[in-house]
């Protein structure tokens, strides 16, 4: 029974993650990205905190993990800015199906190069996917320079591979995930705060609509849904986990098109499905497996 419950709410976290991404172009209407990146981070430095208390984990960490801390907070810090101006500029449904869907993709070519990852077979077959869907959403097939080479894919590519990068940097990690992303978090507030101009006025600007969908995307779908997600990973198993990952892309489309009134092309959602398809096959995951 206690797994089940577990099982609903890793399937709620998934749908909060592309739903996220509708919060974020709400946000952007608001204050500009580098104070909207600020408030991200410092409200979910926050409730990772609250999180480790609830846990009842130690606070204590070593140098390795500091120095992992840091770089990926650097990261983080880059890919909040990306994130946002990739919204703010384009459609909230490509950028959360884009990068939901091809930093799987880009990390596990990164893992072949720089690790020595073997590669089979159905590898191949998955890459092919993944390059095909990737083609597909970035309109690259329409040959239009303009369109391929826009701001907001250039924003989405540079975060799918922002979000890889900090994925494997975080595989390094060796203390209780919560107490990671805390550091993590607060090292990238720290960061971020160096560039935002918070005060008065510019806070007056915004109204319930904002905050409802700032905390959504702080506590909802990065402090509680990753923490969810790191817990399962060890409940579960990473394999069966790792299968939840394919309803953010979906839930970002539905989310976009209901909450923003957005539309993709037909083929720009055959793209989106080709590249969760290869997802699929490079982490060898049955979908229908049983979980009981």
């Amino acid at each position: 029974m206690q797994k089940n419950i577990f099982l609903i709410l890793m399937f709620g976290a998934m749908i909060a993650w592309g739903a996220s991404w509708s919060s974020i172009k709400i946000m952007n209407e608001y204050l500009p990205v580098a104070e909207l990146v600020f408030i991200r981070y410092f409200i979910t430095a926050i409730s990772s905190f609250v999180i480790v208390i609830i846990l009842k984990q130690k606070f204590a960490i070593d140098k390795r993990t500091i120095f992992i801390s840091l770089l990926v907070a650097l990261l983080t810090s880059l890919y909040g800015y990306v994130v946002f101006l990739g919204t703010k500029l384009g459609s909230a449904s490509l950028a959360g199906a884009f990068i939901n869907a091809f930093s799987p993709i880009i990390t596990f070519v990164l893992l072949v190069l720089f690790y020595k990852r073997g590669v089979k077979k159905l590898d191949i077959y998955a890459l092919c996917f993944g390059f095909l869907g990737t083609v597909l959403m970035l309109g690259m097939w329409q040959f239009d320079i303009q369109k391929i080479f826009s701001a907001y894919n250039l924003y989405f590519i540079l975060g799918a591979f922002l979000w890889s990068g900090i994925a494997i940097a975080s595989a390094h990690i060796k203390v209780n995930a919560a107490v990671f992303s805390f550091y993590m978090y607060l090292f990238t507030t720290i960061i971020v705060f160096s560039f935002a101009d918070i005060n008065i006025t510019v806070l007056q600007n915004t109204d319930m609509r904002f905050w409802l969908n700032t905390l959504f995307v702080s506590v909802v779908s990065t402090s509680i849904a990753t923490t969810l997600f790191f817990l399962g990973t060890k409940k579960l198993g990473a394999d069966r986990v790792s299968s939840f990952m394919f309803i953010a892309p979906a839930s970002a489309v539905v989310v976009g098109t209901i909450a923003l009134g957005e539309r993709l092309e037909i083929l720009t959602l055959v793209g989106i499905v080709l590249a969760i398809l290869a997802v699929y096959m490079l982490n060898r995951i049955w979908i229908f497996k049983s979980y009981s």
